[in-house]
Parts: C-alpha cells; sequence; structure tokens
C-alpha cells in the first residue's frame, strides 16, 4: 500500500515538474514576442519620425518656393517700371536730338549738310558720333551702356549666314568695357535701350534654346539705317 503511493507522489511530482518547464518555456515565449512587439514599436516610432521630418522639409520648400516666386514677380515687377523708364529716356533723347537738328543758316552749307547726315543715322548712330556738349543730351547710364554695345558690334558679335548675333558672355564685355561692376537687370536695360535706339535694327530677342541675346540680321544691316564703322567692322 506504500509502495503504491509512493509511486503516485512520484508520478504527481514529475507532472508538476513538466507543468513547470511548460510554464517557463510559456513564459520565455511570451517575453520574446513582447521583445518584438516593442522593436516593432520602436520602428513604427521611428519611421513616424522620420515622415515628419520630411512633411516639415516639403512645407519649407514649398514656402521657400513661394518666396522665390514673390521675389522673382517683384523683380518683373521692377524690370517693367525700369523699361518703362528707358522708353521715356529714349523719347527725351529723340526730342533733344530733334531740336539740336534743327536747320541753322549758314553762308556755305556745312551746317545743314551735317544736320542732314545726322538725320538719316539712327539716335544709337548719333549719339556716338556726336560729342554730349553738341547734342545737349543728358544720356542715362542704360543709354551710355547701349551706346558701349553699338561701338563694340563688330568685336562682341558673330558673323553668321542670317546677320550678327551676340549671345555669349555680354555681362562681361560689357562689365570689361565700362569698368562697372553690373547686375543682368542693368545689361538687360541697355540691350532693351539699344533695340529702341537703334530702330529695332539691333534686336534683343529671349530665344527658346538660346536664351537672351542680340541680334542683327541681313536685312536690318541693308535697310536705310546707316551704319557706323564701330557697328559693322
Amino acid at each position: 500500500m506504500h509502495a503504491s503511493s509512493g509511486t503516485a507522489a512520484a508520478q504527481s511530482d514529475e507532472q508538476l515538474f513538466e507543468r513547470i518547464v511548460a510554464l517557463e518555456e510559456r513564459v520565455s515565449e511570451l517575453e520574446a514576442d513582447r521583445e518584438r512587439h516593442r522593436e516593432e514599436l520602436h520602428a513604427v516610432a521611428r519611421e513616424n519620425h522620420e515622415l515628419r521630418s520630411s512633411h516639415e522639409r516639403l512645407e519649407e520648400r514649398v514656402d521657400d518656393t513661394e518666396a522665390d516666386q514673390n521675389e522673382l514677380q517683384s523683380e518683373l515687377e521692377r524690370a517693367e517700371a525700369s523699361r518703362g523708364h528707358i522708353i521715356e529716356d529714349i523719347v527725351d533723347v529723340e526730342e533733344q536730338l530733334a531740336d539740336v537738328e534743327m536747320p541753322v543758316e549758314s553762308d556755305n552749307g556745312n551746317n545743314a549738310e551735317t544736320s542732314q547726315q545726322h538725320t538719316d543715322m539712327a539716335p544709337i548712330e548719333r549719339i556716338s558720333v556726336m560729342d554730349t556738349d553738341e547734342t545737349g543730351i543728358d544720356v542715362t547710364p542704360s543709354i551710355e551702356r547701349a551706346v558701349s554695345i553699338f561701338e563694340h558690334w563688330g568685336e562682341w558679335s558673330d558673323k553668321t549666314p542670317k546677320g550678327r548675333v551676340l549671345k555669349d558672355d555680354l555681362k562681361t564685355l560689357l562689365r570689361t568695357a565700362t569698368g562697372e561692376g553690373l547686375a543682368w537687370r542693368q545689361v538687360y536695360r541697355a540691350a532693351e535701350a539699344l533695340e529702341e535706339l537703334s530702330k529695332g535694327r539691333i534686336e534683343f530677342i529671349d530665344h527658346s534654346r538660346h536664351g537672351k541675346m542680340l541680334i542683327e540680321s541681313l536685312s536690318a544691316r541693308s535697310g536705310d539705317c546707316r551704319s557706323s564703322s564701330a557697328a559693322t567692322s
């Protein structure tokens, strides 16, 4: 009887031990699962932080783009206003030239002949060859730079089958010739003034492939506008 009881107790202890081992294994599995879940939560948190940072950077880029756009719009408005001032300056120059070229009576007719020669020239040519004291013109800086481009036209521009073209290094060339530290907007104003004062013989265009450039077509060179030696050499 005692032997049977001992055997039963031993079996009970063995079963209890096996349950304990199984529970310990289960605890280990649960701890491993909990660790994996913790790592997954950390990964999600990192990803969320990265997404939030990326979103903030995108918002900053949008703000920078809007600021750049506003600055470009302001620059365009200033350029348009400046172009208006250039046209006004050109009108004033032409009016002053017209006053200077009024016929003057002379016994030998030399003054009348000189006046006729100046009348046949484009305004940019007249400003180039006439002394400021003789013209009485208050030439603006943009017009002075336009005259500089005109006087170096043959040297700076390239000859092509369709005429002459100046598309590269205009700012560098003009800065070297004038000794000024020029911004592009000042160079563009000078180019616009040259187009106006040459009566369109030298055009300032924005080419789809080559960008902004000055061109003098063959038809313009052979038109009514007289060519100065500086512009056609």
